[in-house]
């Protein structure tokens, strides 16, 4: 990035299109897949791997406890200066454990697609699991009913609005083993290594489909 005008941490105009955008929570951001260099590197820098992107070329604006509406408020102004050739969301255990109006759901999930579709992008959103720590006693089991029953419609919200976007939803049996204790970290709320490296893995497979005619 030498040379070039920074915003945000990222360069302020380009025109090779070799950018990954990632938005969404600690899931996103890459949290229990710790890089040696610092940080994390998460499913976003092994997709970024995969794809034959420079870590230097994802602009991962993820933070945790995000919802979709701190997606849209913080996040996407934040990168909206960037051209992306592909776009991820992965966010909703934040929505699906505090609540959530589906009318306010599928507004916002239009304004970053609306984004995503008017720079050109490709567009993937990731479903939301679910986590060990719902099978776990720290919650009642209403508690936990009505979380699952979240995710649900978080995920039917994502179908939805993905369609109507001409985007990809990455459906949750497109995911089969997302759900398995052993690809989660202790706190059963995070993916370990071996979860953010299976959800890139099959990311990357659905990405370069979309990129075949596309140059990022």
């Amino acid at each position: 990035m030498d040379g070039e005008a920074v915003m945000n941490g990222w360069p302020e105009a380009y025109t090779a299109r070799r950018y990954l955008v990632v938005l969404g929570d600690s899931v996103a951001e890459g949290q229990n897949d710790p890089d040696p260099a610092g940080g994390w590197i998460g499913w976003a820098g092994r997709l970024a791997d995969a794809l034959g992107l420079p870590r230097a070329h994802v602009a991962n604006a993820a933070r945790p406890g995000a919802t979709i509406a701190d997606v849209v408020r913080d996040q996407l102004p934040a990168v909206r200066h960037l051209r992306p050739g592909l776009v991820v969301i992965n966010c909703g255990m934040n929505d699906a454990l505090n609540g959530f109006q589906n009318a306010d759901v599928a507004d916002r999930l239009e304004e970053v697609f609306g984004w995503s579709r008017a720079m050109g992008a490709a567009a993937i959103a990731a479903p939301v699991p679910h986590p060990p720590l719902l099978d776990r006693g720290l919650m009642s089991e209403f508690r936990k009913k009505r979380v699952r029953q979240r995710i649900h419609e978080f995920n039917d919200a994502l179908a939805r609005s993905t369609k109507a976007s001409g985007m990809t939803f990455l459906s949750p049996e497109a995911v089969p083993r997302v759900d398995h204790p052993s690809l989660w970290s202790a706190d059963g709320i995070h993916l370990n290594s071996d979860g953010h490296a299976y959800v890139a893995e099959v990311i990357a497979d659905i990405a370069r489909d979309l990129l075949s005619e596309r140059t990022i």
